[in-house]
């Protein structure tokens, strides 16, 4: 006999519900990005270059050859190839190509030992080789000393920023404010708005004072570099946060970017975009791996409220629309859980539209159509989150605004296709942080519920067995609580465990550890925010009978 289901758990029927409208995004998902890889294109996906070298380990003055493509093709065409010395002087060449295929081909000797940057350079695009010259009667001698100084340096003054904010921050903390149940949002603020400075700006890049062509590249190929117990990270270390990959002077790269292009298109030893890999694509994941999962178990989304730069944007939304004095809007928990649900589902599909895409690399088999070398997916869609991430264009946006980097590789029409305006940003992207920004203006944190970064971290620190061992948490103490509901309505995020768990450790998987519900909580140590054990931040009884405050 079939089992009424009203019979059932009422906890059971609702996990099924949610299980069915996962299943039903995620098909949605799934059948929007299919659309967009199936749909019929030409045989040329819009202006790129593509071009290989015949060999990358050259004795002094031999000479290579390098074959490339160019699309579309067109009459009277020439590509710009430079070689750049180690001294960074150069040799161009201007070569012909074929007005039907778009063929072109170069044959260079290489004057000087050292490491050659080379560049197919087709207008304001191009593709970037390296040659490794050796000097056979003296295999050892030093690369030459740059005959052009660099203009690569530490801006000091934004750390002096940073700091003067951070002090700030502090005086506020033990001294206080007026509205003493702003504290803790006072100097979150400032850590917030200092440590912008020195994820994007620590490092200022002046690009156009370098020689051509080095000027043609993007400016974040100038950044920095390191290495991990011996696995080269050319990009960067991994942010538990979005430290977006596309602007320039960033000192950490979005751990999102390197799980992606590390999959694909970048899982082999070989050229990168702008860098070199010495070490394959699992020892880079495993290191970017191990750096998120010990960030995410020491603080774990305390990243997101504290240092998370589009967390700062969205709060900056929240402030705004407190000024205008328009109402907040209010989900039901029952869709706030769902919604927050989505963010495991976008994180699934990056990772598994990555390894499709890198299925030639890894099973030996092209499995998507357009994932070689110089096709649409490569060329256009090999990191496809960032294609719709809204923190790629608010972080090229405001350095543009500063003139951390150059418009016109903004600008510039690369494609001609909807999905491309220019090299860095968009049509898809603009729309979604046009989406994103509209929705965080009414509802707070939104994107935080659907952000995948923050799944990530979430996996490694509100889940067992990483919860038990995790270095933040938020304790409840049973016996003080009044079950005001304050916790609940002040939380940006919605979070609804503070209120309904009995005591102990109550953030989830939704925290971003902002300590609002510590901040706005009447009772004396009744919630507590504690790192390593030791209680940092308790509720203190701020309120008088008379005070009223508004709770949000």
């Amino acid at each position: 006999m079939k089992k009424d289901t009203l019979s059932q758990p009422r906890g059971r029927r609702t996990i099924k519900r949610q299980i069915k409208l996962s299943i039903v995004i995620a098909v949605l998902i799934a059948s929007c990005l299919l659309g967009t890889l199936v749909q019929p294109v030409e045989s040329c996906y819009g202006p790129h270059i593509t071009a290989d070298i015949d060999r990358t380990q050259v004795l002094l003055n031999e000479s290579v050859t390098l074959t490339g493509q160019v699309c579309p093709a067109a009459e009277n065409k020439t590509v710009r190839i430079a070689y750049t010395r180690p001294d960074y002087t150069y040799v161009e060449q201007y070569v012909p190509t074929d007005p039907v295929t778009g063929n072109f081909s170069a044959t260079q000797q290489l004057d000087m030992a050292g490491y050659w940057n080379i560049f197919a350079i087709d207008g304001h695009i191009c593709d970037r080789l390296f040659a490794e010259v050796t000097d056979p009667a003296n295999p050892t001698a030093p690369s030459p000393t740059p005959s052009v100084e660099l203009n690569y340096k530490v801006n000091w003054s934004v750390f002096g920023v940073t700091a003067v904010l951070l002090s700030l921050a502090s005086v506020i903390f033990y001294f206080g404010t007026r509205n003493k149940t702003r504290k803790i949002t006072a100097i979150r603020t400032f850590v917030q708005v200092g440590l912008v400075f020195i994820i994007f700006f620590g490092i200022f890049i002046d690009h156009y004072a370098y020689p051509v062509p080095a000027a043609q590249l993007s400016t974040h190929e100038l950044d920095i570099a390191t290495n991990v117990l011996g696995v080269d990270m050319p990009d960067g270390l991994p942010a538990p946060f979005f430290g977006c990959y596309y602007p320039c002077g960033r000192g950490v790269t979005c751990a999102l970017w390197q799980i992606q292009t590390y999959i694909y298109p970048f899982f082999e030893v070989g050229g990168g975009w702008g860098v070199h890999y010495l070490s394959d694509g699992l020892l880079r994941l495993a290191v970017v791996f191990g750096i998120i999962i010990i960030a995410a178990v020491l603080l774990g989304r305390f990243f997101c409220g504290w240092v998370c730069p589009f967390g700062l944007y969205i709060d900056l939304l929240t402030r705004l629309r407190k000024t205008l004095r328009i109402r907040r809007k209010v989900v039901s928990d029952k869709f706030n859980q769902q919604l927050h649900q989505l963010s495991y589902i976008i994180l699934a599909l990056i990772l598994i539209i990555s390894i499709l895409f890198a299925s030639e690399a890894l099973i030996g088999t092209q499995l998507i159509p357009g994932t070689e070398k110089g096709g649409y997916i490569n060329t256009y869609f090999s990191a496809p989150f960032c294609q719709v991430c809204p923190m790629k264009p608010l972080c090229l946006l405001a350095e543009n605004s500063v003139g951390l980097m150059k418009m016109d590789w903004l600008w510039q029409n690369t494609t001609g296709q909807f999905l491309e305006v220019g090299f860095y940003l968009t049509a898809t992207n603009l729309i979604i942080l046009a989406l994103v920004s509209i929705a965080a203006f009414f509802l707070r944190r939104s994107w935080c519920q659907i952000c995948p970064l923050g799944a990530l971290i979430a996996l490694f620190n509100r889940f067992p067995p990483f919860k038990w061992i995790s270095g933040v948490r938020l304790n409840k103490v049973e016996e003080k609580c009044t079950k005001c509901g304050i916790c609940k309505r002040v939380c940006p995020t919605q979070v609804v465990d503070v209120y309904e768990k009995k005591g102990g450790d109550v953030a989830n998987s939704q925290c971003i550890y902002c300590l609002r519900c510590v901040e706005m909580c009447p009772q004396e140590d009744c919630l507590q925010f504690k790192v390593l054990g030791k209680k940092v931040v308790k509720s203190r009884n701020w309120l008088n009978k008379s005070d009223t405050v508004k709770l949000e």
